[in-house]
């Protein structure tokens, strides 16, 4: 599986990422259940700060800690990044491609 690049930060607004894939098959749909708690979208990123939105919220604002990790979370540095594997969701939600496209 290719991973985020730490080093060139090779990340957009709008990418879908999954967290701590593991040994997960991302392109089994019978896995959905368990991918869909770590299948976050990419909401906004700068130097070292990076905020992910839960693919299933539907608000954007994260002013609510007690929220944090289920329907936002945040990367102040790229510590992490490297376990967050890429996907390509198509227009009904199945996972159509893992890693760069």
């Amino acid at each position: 599986m290719e991973k985020i690049d730490e080093e060139t930060g090779e990340i957009t607004e709008e990418e879908i990422v999954v967290f701590d894939p593991n040994d997960i098959d991302l392109l089994n749909p019978d896995n959905y259940k368990l991918i869909s708690p770590n299948l976050f979208r990419v909401q906004k990123f700068s130097f070292k700060n990076y905020v992910f939105r839960h693919h299933l919220e539907t608000t954007i604002k994260d002013t609510s800690s007690v929220l944090k990790g289920i329907t936002w979370t945040d990367f102040r540095s790229s510590k992490g990044l490297d376990k967050i594997v890429k996907v390509r969701v198509n227009h009904i939600g199945k996972i159509v491609s893992v890693g760069e496209y």
